[in-house]
């Protein structure tokens, strides 16, 4: 008798004390528009894309982004391209032909180049200052510093951010933990936020998927937290320390490993896109929260229907306090901040002249709650 009481006692014990979905929020994301932001387009762009940078000024209030070796400026809220300028590829002032990923302060440019340097600029295209990226080491092999896989620069102070991010995962990955960079742009020094791989990493070698992860500074922990593709949890990085953090969904997961193939010298990865995936990782200024991305189920062969998306929402203390349907067809999955919330990329409004954008304030789950 003492042994099924105690095993009824456990039973609800953890039933009470796992993530429970019925402490989720359930919203629509529809109702937590306030606004519509349109951005118009000239001849030579066909796409923005999403990373803006919004900064307030004397002569009016501005959404910068750069593109196609092009940095453009668009008043805000109209959204007229009132100024752009296009940067050289080669000579005193070439950026390079291949740039991987930028940050626009209210003064500098700061570009990743070739694979090779870190680039400052002024917003004229003058090349100020050239600084060769820190030495790989060995185990790395090589380095891969970008913004791919939805890891924005980010600039907090002094310090810039950014990531270095394997194509694919290879042995002694799960050993190696230097892919976060700091650049002091006072000192001009490099050096690292450091971070591990879940241990079974090693499980998606040759998945050019899974071996994914998005970063995001929090400036209210003076943190870094990273987001695997493959891991219901976060990494909090913290005055050097790594902490995992709950923050999965209540839904089933299956991460499904691609494959390779050989066609001579070359390897084409061919993942499964049937495989849940977990993506983009955000943080909301406004309202002070974390957004994340999931791939719930992708898409089959025969039936591109049963793919689903869903939007975490986690709180300022990071607890998932919020997940919701996402369409990708009409909402794109990252966006910016703006002082009257997070843009997020609407399709449906788009058209080949116009770049729409719903602001989204997260900040008002709790009021629109069903």
């Amino acid at each position: 008798m003492k042994i099924i009481v105690l095993a009824l006692f456990v039973l609800t014990f953890f039933s009470c004390n796992s993530p429970s979905e019925k402490e989720r929020i359930s919203v629509n994301l529809e109702d937590l528009i306030i606004d519509t932001l349109y951005l118009k387009k000239d001849t030579l762009t066909k796409n923005l894309g999403a990373d803006f940078r919004y900064y307030a000024t004397d002569s009016g209030a501005f959404l910068f982004t750069f593109i196609q070796h092009r940095l453009l400026q668009y008043s805000y809220p109209e959204g007229k391209l009132v100024h752009q300028h296009t940067f050289e590829t080669e000579g005193p002032d070439g950026i390079g032909s291949f740039i991987s990923g930028h940050y626009i302060d209210h003064e500098y440019l700061y570009l990743l180049s070739q694979g090779k340097e870190l680039i400052r600029t002024n917003y004229q295209g003058k090349v100020l200052n050239r600084w060769p990226h820190p030495a790989v080491d060995p185990l790395r092999k090589y380095a891969n510093y970008s913004s791919m896989g939805f890891n924005k620069l980010q600039k907090s102070g002094d310090e810039l951010y950014f990531v270095d991010i394997p194509y694919v995962i290879m042995d002694g990955f799960e050993a190696y933990n230097k892919w976060g960079v700091v650049f002091n742009t006072v000192t001009q020094q490099f050096s690292h936020f450091n971070f591990y791989y879940p241990n079974n990493i090693l499980d998606f070698k040759g998945d050019d998927r899974l071996g994914l992860f998005s970063h995001v500074y929090l400036p209210q922990y003076k943190s870094h937290l990273i987001g695997f593709a493959i891991s219901d949890s976060l990494v909090k990085v913290q005055n050097g320390e790594q902490k995992r953090i709950p923050a999965g969904t209540v839904e089933n997961l299956y991460f499904k490993k691609g494959t390779t193939q050989s066609k001579g010298e070359f390897t084409v990865f061919l993942p499964n896109y049937e495989s849940s995936k977990y993506g983009a990782l955000d943080y909301v200024v406004q309202a002070e929260k974390v957004l994340r991305w999931v791939r719930i189920k992708g898409p089959s062969e025969d039936n591109k229907a049963l793919e689903r998306h869903k939007l975490l929402i986690l709180n300022p203390d990071l607890i998932v306090e919020a997940e919701l349907e996402f369409d990708t067809d009409k909402w794109g999955s990252y966006g910016f901040n703006t002082p009257d919330g997070y843009a997020l990329p609407f399709y449906q409004e788009s058209t080949d002249d116009i770049v729409a954008f719903v602001i989204v304030d997260f900040g008002a789950i709790n009021k629109v709650r069903k």
